[in-house]
């Protein structure tokens, strides 16, 4: 392990480790320092060597869920001077698809703030499926962030399900509460309807599915990950990775 992080950090990438408090790693990636040919020939776009001359930064938080999410975001965005994207990657349950697919939504409903947050998406189908040879990508789904992992009641989920909701989670909705504060001066409201506004960074926002509470045979809590779920993990992150390249890079050709 001191072996590879040894590596990384030549190669623009530091590990940070959990601070004891909270049991959540870190990277921080530093653009300016990747190596093109070192990276996965996957997440390459067109003028990757233009990265050289930016000075931006990947904070990449280890999958804090809940509030902690919430906290977190809260924290980086006190502590830095701009925040050009902010992008979520997780597990859910999904209601209309299988282990390993992809959703990704527009509409979440925040259990914790009670609020139902309408924002424009960054990442699309497009940007994922040609890196999935099994599973399906849903876009302009609608997410809920649950409070708790109790995706077994049947009744439950079909309240949901009848409005419209395929995708259960734990960590958007608190996402989307800090980024409401990060783009008013004040607090983000309570059980209302939450248009995002347009600001100076994206939003993406994309879960790989790791559960199917309607059928118990479909479920992380009976079968492991297996191939389809690493399938669809990488290929989120992936999408991920490029659109930051991409954007980045647009933004240093213009600059």
């Amino acid at each position: 392990m001191a072996q590879v992080q040894e590596f990384d950090t030549a190669n623009g990438i530091r590990a940070i480790a959990s601070p004891g408090k909270i049991d959540v790693d870190a990277q921080v990636i530093d653009l300016g320092q990747l190596r093109p040919e070192m990276l996965d020939p996957r997440v390459l776009v067109p003028g990757m060597e233009r990265l050289a001359k930016s000075r931006a930064v990947i904070v990449n938080i280890d999958y804090p869920l809940g509030m902690a999410a919430y906290h977190h975001l809260t924290s980086v965005a006190l502590g830095v001077e701009e925040v050009r994207g902010i992008y979520v990657m997780g597990k859910a349950a999904t209601l209309n698809g299988r282990v390993g697919d992809v959703m990704i939504s527009k509409v979440i409903h925040d259990e914790h703030s009670g609020n139902t947050y309408l924002f424009k998406n960054a990442l699309v189908a497009s940007d994922v499926q040609p890196f999935m040879k099994h599973g399906t990508v849903f876009d302009n789904q609608k997410a809920l962030t649950v409070r708790s992992a109790f995706l077994q009641n049947r009744n439950y989920m079909d309240v949901f399900y009848r409005e419209g909701y395929t995708v259960m989670e734990m960590e958007a909705g608190p996402y989307l509460s800090a980024i409401v504060e990060m783009t008013s001066p004040q607090r983000h409201p309570q059980d209302e309807i939450v248009q995002v506004a347009e600001h100076d960074f994206e939003v993406g926002v994309i879960h790989y599915a790791s559960d199917t509470p309607y059928s118990r045979r479909q479920s992380l809590l009976s079968k492991s990950l297996s191939y389809f779920g690493v399938e669809s993990t990488y290929a989120c992150a992936i999408a991920i990775a490029r659109r930051i390249f991409k954007t980045e890079i647009a933004r240093v050709r213009g600059s």
